[in-house]
């Protein structure tokens, strides 16, 4: 009775493989044209991962001429707009490596930087600059750089000014990253890391909304630490640059409150964002 089983079943495998190895591939006969229109169309409505199946095909039987470059392109961005941003990052740097003549590489470059900067940062996070300044900063610092090469290497080019654009936007949540480093080591009673930090803004990312409050905490730090020079000409700048400012609740915390508290929730609502 079990060999009759294992016999039946090993019959219906064969069935199931046979039916398997039966079904054809309906692009086998395909044209280089063919299998770049069908994922166009494939990409167009959504179908993001047949349309990367025809890309790798067209990529794979037919690797050279104008088909197979446009091809390569689509597919790091059929990647992107399936949320394979890995993979949509690696095949972008492929393109580039390989095509570094070619007349789109300026967009290729500048989806790079898109990929990168979107890659570990969820949608909530972009909606939230709080949690934004809480990303991991070698990423945003990666797709600041990919933004800068459209920048220098094309400044002509269409997508400079939005590429300037992010830059700013990173910038600013780079040096906001920064304070926030600053304010939690301010709340552990670090206050010399606290300055360095705080120092690291000012230095770093002039022209940030983040300075005014980083030269408060510095104010406060160096007070802290016994340095009443350096916190004296921190305060002496803070009034000098950004005297409309000093009433800012947030820069009254760091010169006034108490330091060791973090704010509460309705405090982080009313701040002032500084992106």
């Amino acid at each position: 009775m079990q060999r009759a089983s294992i016999v039946l079943g090993l019959a219906a495998f064969g069935m199931l493989a046979g039916c398997s190895l039966g079904v054809q591939d309906r692009t086998v006969s395909w044209s280089a044209d063919q299998l770049y229109r069908e994922a166009k169309s494939e990409m167009n409505s959504g179908n993001y991962t047949t349309a990367a199946n025809y890309q790798t095909k067209l990529l794979a039987r037919y690797p050279y001429g104008q088909l197979a470059q446009q091809a390569l392109l689509d597919l790091a961005y059929t990647y992107y707009r399936d949320g394979e941003n890995d993979k949509a990052e690696a095949t972008y740097d492929t393109f580039i490596r390989t095509y570094p003549s070619h007349p789109y590489i300026d967009y290729a470059y500048y989806m790079k930087g898109v990929v990168t900067y979107e890659k570990d940062v969820n949608l909530l996070a972009r909606l939230n600059p709080t949690n934004l300044a809480q990303t991991d900063p070698k990423v945003l610092q990666q797709a600041f750089e990919d933004f800068r090469l459209v920048v220098d290497k094309f400044p002509d080019s269409e997508y400079a000014e939005d590429a300037r654009l992010r830059m700013l936007f990173l910038k600013n949540l780079l040096a906001q990253h920064q304070l926030e480093v600053a304010d939690y080591y301010m709340r552990r009673g670090a206050y010399l890391a606290a300055a360095n930090r705080g120092r690291n803004v000012i230095t770093q990312f002039d022209g940030a909304p983040s300075v005014p409050y980083a030269l408060a905490l510095m104010t406060r730090a160096y007070k802290e630490l016994g340095e009443m020079q350096l916190s004296n000409d921190s305060e002496r700048i803070l009034k000098l640059n950004f005297a409309r400012k000093i009433n800012d609740p947030e820069i009254q915390h760091y010169l006034n409150g108490d330091i060791s508290k973090k704010k509460n929730l309705w405090e982080i609502i009313a701040s002032e964002p500084k992106i």
